[in-house]
């Protein structure tokens, strides 16, 4: 009859089998942390959720970011003024209501919006049309929204509602928002 191997404890300070692979696979996943590329910055602002939209050629010519039929919707009959960087319409109706529009393609995007929000007045965290953004330089009749089209793009759209009588004067980030929203279902939706 065959007797099992009898184990002889090991000397004191001898490792076993076990712990020496143990100890030679935690040395190895240590190493291996310690030599793993560096990773860049975290993101900060909200990942894209929708295709990014090309607004390139608008930076040059922002009054032509909407059309007269979507102006229409805003009471907006004559065409913008350019005001560089971007666009000014004011509605037929009122000249105490305009809107501005602007691509921007240098400064970085939203995610450097994220990375300057200390220094951002009113910086808070917005969606416009299933795209990130941000509503910036908040003030009585006054919002910026700004939406992230692209990593590297921003529509910027500013509301300035100084009449009391307006509804846009109370809560102008809505309109912003509303204006914003426009310009990219309808540039969304054109064919390029």
């Amino acid at each position: 009859m065959d007797r099992p191997p009898v184990r002889r404890p090991l000397p004191p300070g001898v490792p076993s089998r076990r712990r020496r692979a143990a100890f030679l696979l935690g040395a190895a996943a240590v190493l291996t942390a310690c030599t793993a590329a560096p990773t860049g910055p975290q993101r900060l602002s909200p990942e894209l959720a929708a295709d990014p939209l090309d607004l390139t050629p608008f930076a040059a010519a922002p009054c032509h970011l909407l059309d007269r039929p979507q102006l229409a919707r805003y009471f907006v009959t004559t065409d913008g003024t350019p005001e560089p960087p971007g666009c000014r319409w004011t509605p037929a109706d009122t000249a105490k209501l305009t809107y501005r529009a602007a691509v921007d393609l240098t400064t970085g995007g939203l995610e450097a919006r994220y990375r300057q929000r200390p220094t951002i007045p009113g910086f808070t965290p917005a969606q416009v049309h299933s795209y990130p953004a941000i509503l910036r330089d908040l003030d009585v009749g006054r919002c910026t929204v700004e939406t992230g089209v692209a990593n590297d793009t921003l529509l910027v759209v500013t509301v300035d509602a100084p009449d009391r009588a307006l509804s846009a004067h109370a809560d102008p980030c809505t309109e912003a928002e509303r204006f914003a929203g426009t310009i990219i279902g309808y540039q969304g939706h054109r064919k390029p």
